[in-house]
């Protein structure tokens, strides 16, 4: 089902006359065109994104601009115009995002369009699949993010901080194509590595060190999310059986993945699997995560999930263990759900890389 087709059915469903996407990540979505600020009305009958002098002639000198009927440029009468595109294509009801409007947004909104039924409308779930041209897009940000890892590994040494291979890595995904980081690089060395989201210091990583590189990139609007736990030297008995509970269950976890399989079984299985082994205590998040136009998105696979995988969606799994005061290992991976199975999307060695 394209997009356009999706919100029609949307609309369908809620019965509702047309869609308001307010959000810049829908917009992008369904238009392919960036923008901070904007409105995309969606009719039964057609498009319109509006958009302000900032944007309107790089809409207008776009190329493969997507699913848009009409661009118009708007200024202090956008509201008035707006109305007059209801009015023109017989709109009743008008639905909005309930999952990314802010109340105040909504009250202002209900005063706009006060002429018309506001219709709250649950878009969370709308991206989730996606279509080839998206998954082209994934596919070559993780690509870019498996070359910086590779650069990584040749340019890491035990004296380097942590906030020095921070830098590395935004450096390196930009000389590299990417758009820009998908979020703030996480590095965590030693006993920092007991920190999911550890923030780069400028601790000192050592020899005889675990270091977890959480990274990834965006491309064409679309992220990449991978973690890697790589070793400086040789590290301790304890901290490689650590490492090889997390790649067995990552690795369990990974040959779970199927459409139609729950995502919350997945996550408990998993979760079982590190229990099990004696580290169930310290896997105390969700096993991964949908990826696209946003870097944490539907589908979950968490202990509170019940959400049915479905082919063409991207996600993660990430299980990672966490022990205060010795450290920590996270691997992460990004996949794509086919009908029997899945694909890898990212490509980094998994198995621990002992850099001396």
């Amino acid at each position: 089902m394209n997009k356009k087709d999706k919100i029609l059915q949307l609309l369908e469903q809620n019965n509702t006359d047309a869609m308001l996407l307010f959000s810049p990540q829908n917009r992008y979505w369904y238009s392919r065109f960036h923008s901070s600020m904007g409105y995309l009305i969606i009719t039964k009958k057609a498009s319109y994104l509006f958009l302000d002098g900032r944007y309107i002639t790089a809409a207008n000198n776009k190329k493969d601009l997507q699913n848009v009927d009409h661009v118009i440029h708007f200024g202090k009468n956008v509201y008035q115009e707006m109305n007059k595109i209801l009015e023109n294509d017989q709109v009743k009801s008008l639905g909005f995002e309930s999952d990314w409007v802010m109340y105040k947004q909504f009250e202002s909104f209900e005063q706009i369009f006060k002429n018309y039924e506001i219709k709250a409308i649950d878009t969370q779930f709308l991206r989730m699949e996606k279509e080839a041209w998206e998954i082209e897009q994934i596919q070559k940000a993780c690509d870019i993010t498996n070359k910086v890892f590779e650069e990584v590994i040749a340019w890491v040494k035990p004296g380097k901080t942590e906030i020095e291979l921070a830098r590395f890595v935004s450096d390196r995904f930009l000389a590299n194509g990417a758009d820009k980081l998908s979020f703030d690089t996480i590095v965590a060395s030693g006993v920092n590595g007991s920190m999911p989201h550890a923030v780069p210091t400028n601790k000192v990583m050592n020899s005889g060190e675990l270091v977890t590189l959480d990274m990834g990139c965006y491309y064409n609007g679309y992220c990449s999310d991978q973690t890697r736990t790589f070793a400086l030297g040789d590290v301790s008995e304890e901290l490689e059986k650590i490492y090889n509970v997390v790649y067995e269950s990552q690795s369990l976890g990974i040959s779970l993945v199927k459409a139609e399989k729950n995502a919350g079984d997945i996550h408990r299985e998993v979760a079982k699997f590190i229990d099990d082994a004696g580290y169930g205590q310290y896997f105390d998040h969700g096993l991964g995560h949908g990826i696209g136009i946003e870097i944490h998105e539907d589908p979950y696979e968490n202990a509170l999930s019940n959400q049915i995988l479905k082919e063409n969606m991207a996600i993660t799994v990430e299980p990672g263990i966490y022990i205060p005061g010795i450290g920590g290992v996270r691997i992460e991976d990004d996949l794509l759900v086919t009908k029997t199975g899945y694909e890898m999307l990212t490509s980094s060695k998994r198995e621990l890389i002992k850099i001396k």
